[in-house]
């Protein structure tokens, strides 16, 4: 690489972004039977796949921690660092918690890549950070042949008023904050075949930070989680079956971000799509009308399995607060936030699907 040719980061990793986490299918069967310590102050642990563990400090309050990292998603160091710091940031939000303090994970190709790269990759993080609140308070960093990018982050939640993935009740409304697409629009980037306004769309969207806590303070949240890697079917089916309950979505119903369909219609897919179908294959189920069905063909389906980064958040509330909700939410600048489906008793449906599409 000659000093005068802009590096592209997309370009020196196979795979970016949370499309990079290892199949969920095959982590929870290595992880399964593990023995582990678990003292009575570890409130949420890692048994339903939720975004963060609570942990009791016995004053009223828990502690939110998370832990997150990935490789380049674009090719802009700045917005690389941003991206990585709002995906962190996202998990504490997910559980109903306000972030504080930071430690950033980075491995670096020292020999690849020049050292003043790191720089950039971090004003880019506290640019993010900052906004948020976040404290960066130290890190760790390591000689690596792939350029990896994180943060451990730490927050509190009163105990009356932190959210997880295994409350969502009968007759909830779902609200899903930010469109879809990430996925296929990076892995378009990587070939050199996006858009620059799709690219655009899906940076701003990744960088957006998603704090609806405050707007939400008045509504009585029942379940939450964010939706990263593992696509909307992956974090909506593992959501539904720690609640016990289905989940019906209306597809026509999901926001999805500009240049996203373009991109699934001419294939560009990442693994994670592949595995993302895998894990959720038996409990996605699609009732979709033969007239309806013309329009979800194959590669738009792919929209549910399309790996997000720094992706929204997918929340239950009340249908009765429905509307209020959404105006909130939307009010805090979250302009694709939409009421995109309902929460169903497991006990109507004979079938042992989570997530119905119809």
């Amino acid at each position: 690489m000659q000093n005068n040719e802009p590096i592209r980061l997309t370009q020196t990793v196979k795979k970016g972004g949370c499309a990079a986490k290892l199949p969920a299918g095959e982590l929870q069967s290595v992880l399964s039977g593990l023995e582990k310590f678990r003292p009575k102050n570890l409130i949420l642990g890692y048994e339903t796949m939720d975004d963060a563990c609570l942990w009791d400090l016995e004053d009223g309050r828990y502690i939110v921690q998370t832990l997150d990292f990935f490789t380049p998603i674009v090719d802009d160091p700045f917005d690389f660092g941003a991206i990585a710091a709002a995906n962190a940031i996202s998990d504490i939000y997910a559980m109903g918690g306000k972030p504080s303090t930071a430690m950033t994970i980075l491995a670096f190709p020292a020999s690849q890549l020049p050292m003043t790269l790191i720089r950039p990759l971090m004003e880019g993080a506290i640019s993010i950070l900052s906004k948020a609140g976040v404290a960066l308070a130290g890190g760790h960093t390591i000689d690596d042949e792939t350029l990896k990018l994180g943060f451990s982050v730490s927050g509190f939640v009163d105990k009356n008023k932190a959210w997880t993935n295994a409350q969502a009740k009968p007759g909830d409304a779902l609200i899903l904050t930010k469109a879809l697409g990430t996925g296929t629009i990076t892995a378009a980037l990587k070939k050199g075949e996006a858009k620059e306004e799709w690219v655009k769309g899906a940076i701003k969207s990744m960088t957006t930070l998603n704090d609806v806590i405050d707007a939400l303070s008045q509504i009585e949240v029942h379940s939450a989680t964010d939706i990263t890697g593992f696509g909307l079917a992956g974090h909506a089916t593992q959501m539904a079956s720690a609640s016990d309950c289905v989940f019906r979505i209306n597809p026509e119903a999901l926001p999805i971000l500009k240049g996203a369909n373009e991109c699934l219609k001419l294939g560009f897919l990442t693994r994670a799509h592949a595995t993302n179908e895998s894990y959720t294959a038996a409990k996605v189920k699609w009732e979709l009308s033969s007239s309806n069905d013309s329009l979800w063909p194959d590669w738009k389906r792919k929209i549910i399995l399309d790996p997000q980064t720094s992706g929204g958040l997918l929340i239950a509330v009340p249908a009765k607060q429905i509307d209020k909700a959404i105006s909130a939410i939307q009010k805090a600048g979250f302009e694709s936030a939409i009421h995109i489906g309902y929460v169903e008793s497991k006990a109507l449906n004979a079938d042992p699907y989570n997530l119905i599409f119809t």
